[in-house]
């Protein structure tokens, strides 16, 4: 990814293309646990690819290209909403990114939006970048311009939540 993203800084349009297209799912999914509106999903995601283009010269550090690249959308997103005044997605439109049979996504993905509406929609972005994203507490906290132990706690909070709700429910 890093050579990629030296090719693109570098001028070389194919290889910014390809940095679009291997990003644009998980920043379509990160919008969309923000915000409501198709057309405000696309816009923003559209604005970051923008940004990216105009501001990729500027990035120092090729290893954090991601990391960036999402605090630009969550930005965006940020934006779009306050401006707006848009209500929080509602759950049964996130999609768990796992694959499973038909039965068994169905069965997971209400489990999945049964869990995510415990929370809160910053709550929420946490959880897609850790668990659907696979990303670190640091990096999200890079990401959020969080404290990294902020990140842990709610995590930990959380976790101990979904255990609660779960273990006393069944």
């Amino acid at each position: 990814m890093e050579e990629l993203v030296e090719k693109a800084k570098n001028g070389d349009k194919e290889a910014f293309t390809k940095l679009i297209l291997e990003n644009q799912i998980k920043l379509y999914k990160i919008a969309k646990a923000r915000l409501r509106n198709e057309a405000d999903i696309e816009d923003v995601v559209q604005e970051t690819m923008l940004i990216l283009y105009t501001k990729l010269s500027k990035l120092k550090d090729n290893t954090k290209f991601e990391i960036w690249l999402y605090k630009i959308l969550i930005n965006q997103c940020n934006k779009k909403y306050r401006k707006n005044k848009i209500n929080l997605l509602p759950l049964e439109m996130i999609e768990n990114q796992k694959i499973y049979s038909t039965e068994e996504k169905i069965e997971n993905k209400l489990d999945y939006e049964k869990i995510l509406d415990m929370f809160s929609e910053k709550d929420r972005i946490i959880i897609l970048l850790y668990y659907s994203n696979g990303y670190t507490t640091k990096q999200i906290a890079e990401i959020l311009n969080k404290n990294e132990n902020t990140i842990k706690t709610k995590l930990r909070r959380m976790k101990l939540k979904i255990r609660e709700r779960y273990y006393l429910d069944n």
